[in-house]
């Protein structure tokens, strides 16, 4: 290109430029964006209710003094071993369970696991002992009533084809 050509494009392109940014500012009047927008704030409550409540503050247990000298051997004074915390028994909850298969391998047991598992069921390996050795059973569920888990021993006969399934309660 020659020069003269480049010079008058270059030329072209700045005055469409500062006609684009100068003309709107001509003729458009207010330049929207100048309003000042106030926002009313509310004050914070002065009580706020709450459901969360402050722990009281808890002193660590001292289950033992111990007494380090260079050349001594060490000291262990006051030992002091806490009692394991009672277990809670839930009564009334109880729950039910369909039980496929029992097997002396544990493979074989995962095997019907995972097959009923592609299946849609919720299955689960449980493992047990008895006279000559483990036992793994597998279980379907658990479900709150027994007619539900009823229901799931008819589909398991029905479409795994699996006549020996048991409810049982569980656990």
């Amino acid at each position: 290109m020659e020069q003269a050509l480049k010079q008058r494009l270059i030329g072209a392109v700045i005055l469409i430029s500062l006609a684009i940014i100068f003309v709107p500012m001509l003729i458009g009047g207010d330049i929207p964006g100048d309003d000042i927008v106030s926002i009313d704030i509310p004050k914070p409550p002065v009580e706020l209710e709450s459901r969360i409540v402050a722990l009281p503050e808890q002193q660590p247990d001292v289950l033992a003094e111990i007494s380090i000298a260079k050349g001594e051997p060490v000291k262990v004074t006051k030992p002091h071993i806490p009692k394991a915390p009672e277990q809670k028994v839930v009564e009334g909850i109880s729950a039910w369970v369909v039980q496929v298969g029992s097997f002396s391998s544990e493979a074989n047991a995962n095997g019907l696991s995972d097959k009923l598992k592609k299946a849609g069921f919720t299955a689960f390996v449980e493992q047990s002992s008895a006279k000559g050795g483990d036992v793994f059973r597998v279980k379907v569920g658990p479900e709150l009533s027994k007619k539900q888990a009823d229901v799931i021993k008819l589909k398991l006969q029905q479409e795994q084809k699996i006549a020996s399934a048991l409810v049982v309660q569980y656990p």
